[in-house]
């Protein structure tokens, strides 16, 4: 799902050749972040993946790309992460973060200029789209969802910074910042994202055995304990749709559900 545009800066707020010297210190430096704040409104932890497409500058400039130049920080629960941006090997335009928003949680995603190295020579001006892509298996525990539920704000904030900074007198030192929101794509912080395809699963009858006892047995741990067989089937079954359907993989889980005495015998077709 695409988020919003992004501008990620550390440059003049104005020119500061020809101006007259009594305006140089209007014309400061301007450090510029993007911020995204995700409400996970699941009951169940979720893996993102965030993509940031650039326009790439033409002819090349190593001032105007992510690459070098930006991190990417995730913040859930008052502690800071830096995550790994990475740009896509065929789609150099595009680069990518992963982090999980754990059930009814708030994270602060930020794709921020990287200090101190962008300061000199302090050219650095980025922008293009982020885009925002629940993952499929990478849900904590089940259900396995086909569209996630969560809250979304966009925002660019900056901060001023004296022309020359930090090599500058302390009584030269002075500070401003800058704090909007930005537009949201789809035109409301209120969206339903759909999971991305995933691979197929493939059985690993020690790990399945536990996962079906306790749908045989009625304890598997549901956002609701009241669920009935219908919601617990619904379940299965999504989880079945997504089987490498090799028969190797097919016995051994036919092998699982007759040891618990599951009436239900899959093979392929």
């Amino acid at each position: 799902m695409e988020i919003s545009t992004f501008e990620i800066l550390t440059a003049p707020i104005a020119p500061v050749v020809g101006i007259p010297p009594a305006l140089i210190p209007v014309a400061r430096r301007v450090v510029q972040g993007y911020f995204l704040t995700i409400s996970n409104l699941e009951a169940i932890s979720v893996q993102y993946r965030i993509e940031f497409k650039i326009s790439l500058p033409v002819p090349a400039n190593p001032n105007k790309i992510l690459l070098n130049n930006a991190v990417l920080i995730v913040d859930v629960e008052g502690a800071n992460t830096t995550i790994p941006l990475t740009q896509q090997p065929a789609r150099p335009e595009v680069y990518q973060g992963f982090f999980t928003i754990p059930a009814h949680k708030t994270a602060s995603v930020e794709l921020l200029p990287k200090l101190p190295d962008v300061l000199t020579p302090g050219l650095l001006e980025v922008r293009g789209y982020v885009s925002l892509f629940p993952l499929h298996g990478r849900v904590i525990r089940p259900p396995f969802l086909r569209q996630v539920k969560v809250l979304l704000n966009p925002e660019i904030r900056g901060t001023f910074l004296p022309n020359g900074f930090p090599s500058v007198p302390n009584t030269a030192l002075d500070f401003d910042q800058i704090n909007y929101t930005l537009a949201i794509a789809s035109g409301k912080a209120l969206n339903e994202i759909t999971v991305e395809p995933g691979r197929p699963i493939i059985i690993d009858p020690p790990i399945l055995d536990p996962i079906l006892e306790q749908f045989r047995n009625g304890t598997l741990d549901l956002p609701s304990l009241g669920a009935d067989n219908s919601e617990k089937a619904l379940m299965l079954v999504q989880l079945l749709a997504e089987l490498d359907a090799s028969q190797t993989n097919l016995n051994d889980l036919n092998t699982v559900m007759e040891k618990l005495e599951i009436p239900v015998r899959m093979s392929s077709i």
